[in-house]
């Protein structure tokens, strides 16, 4: 019941962010002002919830390779955070934005530090990564050109529930698993159950994906965020007393929310 979205890559907490040029590399813009008219791109990052209690991870920076190698990128938001606080409409600001020249990004790479963590059961054991992955992890998504003008808004999808790994006698490895989404790109669902205590977890599935949120508890509103355009059958797992309940046909149209209204929970 968990999210088990397809486009999803690795990330080990580290993203990797190629923007090539046809003709040659894509820059920062540094002058001030920047040039009227360059494209702007701003970057967040989701989660798709998990059974853990907290995935805790340190994030120290993010890199861009602008076609002559990598570049720093000036992160707004940096420390360490609780990926399972940035689900049900949450997200984690890493860039407000920062202009470029016009390119086109198909990669990124975010840099973690090592205070990483896993709590299960109220249990918090290290997150260990893979040797030799100091340089950070790549995502991977389809390539967009940015151009003069263009205002971008990437997200960064983060899939808890792959990206950690129990390797036994309490040993706990962080590979993570992430794909990055011009916002523009995807949908989202949204709605309320009734009663509030009728179900916990909600599902958005079709034959290429699923997508899935856990439903707020004390308003009953949910919103299963960064869902391909298509349609889905929406699936809400009930709580003890209550029966599980299917809402068929629910289309996800790119760049809209789509809203399923009050849904009641037998």
């Amino acid at each position: 019941m968990f999210k088990t979205r397809k486009l999803i890559s690795a990330l080990t907490m580290l993203t990797a962010l190629v923007f090539l040029i046809s003709g040659g590399g894509c820059n920062k813009d540094n002058s001030t002002p920047p040039p009227a008219g360059n494209p702007v791109l701003s970057v967040k990052m989701v989660d798709a919830p998990s059974g853990y209690d907290a995935v805790n991870v340190e994030v120290i920076g993010l890199e861009a390779n602008l076609g002559n190698g990598w570049t720093p990128l000036a992160l707004d938001n940096t420390g360490v955070y609780n990926l399972l606080s940035f689900t049900n409409g949450n997200s984690l600001a890493l860039i407000n934005g920062i202009v470029l020249t016009p390119c086109t990004i198909s990669e990124l790479r975010l840099i973690l530090g090592t205070n990483n963590t896993v709590v299960v059961d109220g249990n918090t054991y290290e997150l260990q990564t893979p040797s030799g992955q100091t340089s950070g992890y790549k995502v991977k998504m389809d390539s967009q050109p940015m151009i003069a003008g263009g205002v971008y808004h990437l997200v960064l999808d983060f899939n808890t529930e792959k990206s950690v790994h129990e390797t036994g006698n309490g040993k706990y490895m962080l590979k993570p698993v992430v794909t990055g989404y011009l916002q523009t790109s995807v949908g989202s669902i949204t709605g309320t159950i009734y009663p509030v205590a009728g179900a916990y977890y909600v599902e958005a599935t079709n034959a290429t994906d699923t997508s899935g949120t856990y439903i707020n508890q004390i308003n009953g509103q949910f919103l299963i965020a960064a869902v391909l355009p298509g349609i889905y059958n929406v699936k809400f797992f009930p709580n003890a007393g209550h029966i599980e309940k299917i809402i068929p046909g629910a289309g996800v149209v790119a760049g809209q929310t789509t809203q399923i209204g009050t849904i009641i929970i037998e």
